[in-house]
């Protein structure tokens, strides 16, 4: 599943060029997008305009994936977060946020929703932290003596819970 501007924007959270960096890198972000924030960066009058964000809000596509992410690494000037650092942890739990955020905005229907975070789950290689609500992981509590419906209600709990918890946390990075 993608991410796009929107999500981040939907999200609360402050994101930048780390987290588009992050979420290219680990195939969460189309290119594309990144026309997008550029064009929005161009729009901010804090942002100064730059040759590279012109470039990239009129050009900017998939195949050119590699050249694209080091012209960012070079041209922005910013120390870019590496694979399993810190900084590439949070990115991506920004980018997790925003896309769990905007889908429990647009899916009113509960199993369906977390039918969805099942394959985020998967797409962001299966962290602890989701598991309470991942309908076939183990349950911690005895779900034998309760409905399903109860289940249901009990894991969309857990799920806003941790939103709750993560945006908190994230607000601050």
């Amino acid at each position: 599943m993608k991410i796009s501007i929107e999500m981040l924007d939907k999200s609360g959270l402050v994101y930048d060029w780390k987290t588009l960096y992050v979420g290219i890198s680990a195939n969460l972000i189309e290119c594309s997008e990144l026309s997008v924030y550029a064009l929005k960066m161009l729009e901010c009058k804090e942002t100064m305009s730059n040759d590279f964000l012109v470039e990239l809000a009129c050009n900017c596509d998939d195949y050119a994936k590699e050249e694209l992410l080091t012209h960012m690494i070079l041209k922005l000037n910013l120390e870019f977060p590496n694979n399993g650092d810190n900084i590439w942890d949070i990115e991506l739990r920004k980018l997790r946020f925003s896309i769990l955020n905007y889908l429990n905005i647009s899916i009113q229907d509960n199993m369906k929703l977390l039918k969805i975070i099942e394959e985020v789950y998967s797409d962001f290689s299966y962290p602890e932290d989701m598991e309470d609500f991942i309908y076939y992981m183990p349950s911690k509590i005895n779900t034998e003596i309760i409905s399903i419906e109860e289940n249901i209600r009990r894991m969309i709990e857990s799920f806003n819970s941790f939103m709750n918890i993560e945006k908190n946390k994230l607000l601050y990075c």
